[in-house]
């Protein structure tokens, strides 16, 4: 009863929103030239208030009902997150909200500190990260292998040069030449690169999702014809994609490669709809309990 009635409510505040909001705008977004004191309304600035934003965070807190967000700067990359949430970032079958990225990616890599390792050994050195969870471990940008323990079995005998592992809260990485205090490593320090609750009709076109230490995109529920073009999620900590609760996405294209548990993760009644899309791994489907 409690599921209807909020649908219920959902529908009708749809109807309102269509019917007092029927302009939609574009709101853009440039890592380089944006500011976050500017509008959003203009690709290029062109006095102290009008032109991009800077950040993904406050083109989220701009956008509104059946918006798009337009990251402007090809191949770009921002190292932030976003969440759309409710009607405010909903849209119509007409006019979805939109995320257009141009080839750009969202990462949630930070950059390790020199003075982050503690040798552990002759060749083996620690890494402690504040956020417990899933990890990931990159090196010149690039992701290196784990080595995944078995339950309660101390791995870092069998740790191989080059490999890293998680071993009781702490991250091990045995070197294959110089120390990592000389090298550039990054890790995942950002949960999420998209999260999406209780949202319809929304298009997210041409960006990678990569380097979180959960998901790059979770569908958490309630979600209805959500569309994913040209999609990539990387070396994200737990999936690439976790869809759940009512949920229900399309992905046309794209990639889901070299993420840390599952490629696609759905708990059913959850679905998702795959056509032309590349993964590495079979998708996850989990059933509920009877």
């Amino acid at each position: 009863m409690r599921t209807l009635f909020m649908r219920t409510l959902f529908v009708l505040t749809l109807t309102l929103a269509q019917s007092v909001r029927v302009f939609a705008g574009d709101i853009y977004v440039d890592n380089l030239i944006g500011n976050d004191t500017y509008d959003g309304a203009l690709e290029r600035p062109v006095d102290s208030g009008s032109g991009p934003v800077q950040s993904l965070r406050r083109a989220m807190h701009l956008a509104r009902f059946g918006d798009r967000i337009v990251l402007t700067r090809e191949g770009a990359v921002y190292y932030d997150s976003l969440s759309l949430t409710g009607l405010r970032h909903s849209g119509t079958a007409e006019r979805p909200f939109t995320i257009i990225g141009n080839g750009a990616t969202i990462s949630g890599a930070r950059a390790v500190p020199p003075e982050g390792w503690r040798r552990s050994g002759p060749d083996l050195w620690m890494l402690s990260l504040t956020r417990k969870g899933y990890y990931r471990l990159m090196r010149d940008g690039l992701s290196l292998p784990e080595l995944r323990p078995e339950t309660n079995v101390n791995p870092l005998d069998a740790l191989t040069a080059g490999q890293w592992t998680a071993w009781r809260g702490q991250v091990y990485f045995r070197t294959d030449g110089d120390p990592p205090t000389t090298q550039s490593f990054s890790y995942s320090a950002d949960q999420t690169g998209l999260t999406l609750y209780q949202v319809e009709h929304v298009r997210i076109v041409g960006v990678t999702l990569r380097d979180f230490r959960f998901d790059g995109l979770r569908a958490q529920n309630m979600c209805r014809s959500v569309t994913l073009e040209d999609v990539n999620c990387v070396n994200n900590g737990h999936a690439g994609i976790a869809v759940s609760g009512t949920s229900r996405i399309e992905m046309i294209g794209g990639s889901l490669a070299e993420n840390g548990r599952h490629s696609l993760l759905v708990s059913s009644p959850a679905a998702a709809n795959l056509q032309d899309v590349t993964t590495d791994v079979e998708p996850t489907v989990i059933a509920p309990l009877k």
